[in-house]
Formats: C-alpha cells, structure tokens, sequence
C-alpha cells in the first residue's frame, strides 16, 4: 500500500486513470462516471479494479481514503 501524497499516486496513473480517480473522489458512480468518459458502468468498473490493485485496495472507499 502506498503512503505518501496524492501526487506521488497520481504519478502512477495513466491520463485515463487519472480522470476516473479524479471523478471518484468526487464521489462520482460508475455509471456517472462512464457517461462522464463516454465508457459503459462495467467498462469503468473493470478500469477500476485495476487501479485498486495497483495500490492494494478493494474498495472505492479505500481508495478514496488513500488519495485523500
């Protein structure tokens, strides 16, 4: 798990990634977020697992937690 600042996470993420982060942290949904990045609720939800696994998450609380 990584601890430091969010620009040190943020280093870690595509431009992609970033978007969808910025977009959780807004307390976005993946359906929100889909319409938001022209994705569908499961597409964005599948970006998001992979996110969650680069920082040894589960949840999007998690990492809500970890970038706040």
């Amino acid at each position: 798990r990584l601890v430091g600042s969010e620009m040190c996470i943020r280093d870690r993420l595509n431009d992609e990634q970033k978007d969808i982060v910025k977009l959780v942290k807004q307390g976005l949904t993946n359906i929100e977020i889909g319409v938001e990045l022209g994705y569908s609720a499961d597409s964005i939800k599948k970006r998001l697992s992979v996110i969650y696994k680069k920082f040894g998450v589960r949840k999007r609380i998690e990492l809500i937690d970890l970038i706040s």
